[in-house]
């Protein structure tokens, strides 16, 4: 009788564990520090891409992989204590059988590194993790479990979101994560409403992202009237409010240039009161030519290559930025020269033909706006009239914040929810705008039957 081979444990590859999970620390850091810069989903991909390594080299050690995440954790050094809870988590996610041992771990984590357990939790979580946290009677693993529910965006948990609510659960977080789910409670608009009008941004911000998130032109008159007053002169500004002023603002605009564009632009030409790279998305957004030309004026009277948001202006409208304007070692003629030839071969291609780029005088004269006049009737996005199938074409090569507005806007013109987080794992990203982009394309030009 020929006995059963038992499968043994993988011999370990010396040092492959331990170099895998120091190499997931340094690039969880980086990239904490990137979604803040204006690095574009490509390169988020590069470093995404080592924290998917780790779990694909955890999956080869098991279990065998719990004890020296455990260690690393302990040891970390001050810099790395948030990557090294990320790998713990994110390991024992994969790993952990014992849902008690698991739940521990996030509870003990958590107190100490909210986002770097959620990120754990959100990208790589166990399928029964959700609902075990919704299910918790601590505080803590109940809102985790909430913004967990939403930032999945999974409905079959929407009733526990309910319940966590009625719980003591904060009722702004669970109205984010119904809205995340696409089902927020027939009396939202009315809370939504009382936010708005109130006086506490943190919670103004929730709002704005599950107004964002959910689509449509919900609240319109009420959002112009909450931007009226966040942007008024004696409204709060970056100095009383250091952080959520702008943040308030930002979002804010995002819905209202994805709902009512020439409105958004005309109202930031006539000196709206919002952070400069807000006005610069709005004018990418909007994608009309009397809020393009003095952006393309300001660029040029730079002595400098462009910043971030001046590179995502020309990427989404123009859809290319010259190497000569990101070049530091380039001068300003070279620089002026490239961005004329650029915007030049576009605005020939919409209708402007015959105008030279030494022709231009600056940017602002009046007679250059009447020789573009064709360009009046358009908006443009990747060098072309926006169309449906144009509005996420430079979501990959654009920075995280204009990113996110154009997930924004999708959900506007659609009118459908869109959960999709600039700050989600690029593949997932790049997975989900792909599928949007070629439905896109199907309804735009469907097959022959």
């Amino acid at each position: 009788m020929i006995s059963r081979i038992r499968p043994s444990t993988p011999p370990p590859l010396p040092g492959m564990l331990t170099r895998q999970m120091g190499i997931a620390v340094r690039a969880y850091g980086r990239r904490s520090g990137m979604l803040r810069g204006g690095h574009t989903l490509r390169a988020l991909k590069a470093v995404d891409q080592r924290l998917d390594a780790l779990i694909a080299v955890g999956r080869y050690y098991g279990t065998a992989c719990l004890d020296p995440a455990a260690i690393l954790d302990g040891k970390a050094q001050p810099e790395e204590i948030a990557g090294a809870a990320f790998v713990r988590v994110a390991l024992a996610e994969q790993h952990q059988t014992d849902v008690a041992t698991r739940l521990d771990l996030i509870a003990r984590l958590h107190a100490a590194q909210p986002v770097c357990v959620r990120d754990a939790l959100w990208f790589y979580a166990a399928q029964d993790t959700c609902g075990h946290l919704l299910a918790s009677d601590d505080a803590q693993l109940l809102a985790c479990g909430v913004e967990l529910a939403g930032r999945l965006a999974l409905p079959e948990h929407i009733a526990a979101v309910h319940a966590a609510a009625v719980r003591g659960a904060d009722q702004d977080a669970c109205l984010l994560a119904c809205a995340r789910m696409g089902q927020v409670p027939p009396r939202a608009e009315e809370r939504w409403i009382a936010v708005l009008q109130g006086q506490d941004l943190a919670r103004q911000i929730t709002t704005l992202q599950a107004l964002g998130v959910m689509g449509g032109h919900r609240l319109q008159p009420e959002l112009r009237h909450y931007i009226d007053r966040i942007t008024a002169a004696d409204g709060p500004t970056e100095q009383s409010h250091p952080v959520g002023w702008a943040a308030a603002a930002d979002a804010a605009l995002a819905l209202w240039a994805a709902r009512e564009p020439e409105a958004a632009l005309g109202a930031v030409l006539q000196g709206l009161r919002v952070p400069n790279d807000t006005a610069l998305r709005v004018a990418a957004l909007a994608g009309r030519i009397e809020g393009l030309l003095p952006v393309l004026d300001f660029i040029e009277r730079q002595e400098r290559p462009v910043e971030p948001g001046e590179r995502d202006v020309l990427r989404l409208v123009f859809g290319h930025v010259p190497g000569e304007l990101v070049n530091s070692q380039g001068t300003s003629d070279e620089r002026q020269r490239a961005l004329r030839a650029l915007a030049c071969k576009v605005f020939a291609a919409n209708g402007c033909t015959g105008l030279e780029p030494d022709q231009i005088t600056h940017w602002t004269d009046p007679a250059l706006k009447d020789r573009l006049w064709a360009l009046d009737a358009i908006r443009i996005r990747s060098g072309q009239p926006i169309t449906q199938t144009h509005r996420l074409t430079q979501a990959f090569d654009v920075g995280h914040a204009l990113r996110s507005w154009l997930y924004v806007e999708h959900a506007a013109t659609t009118h459908r929810p869109f959960t999709l987080s600039h700050e989600d794992l690029a593949a997932r990203q790049m997975a989900a705008v792909e599928t949007v982009q070629l439905v896109a394309s199907l309804q735009a030009d469907p097959p022959p039957p």
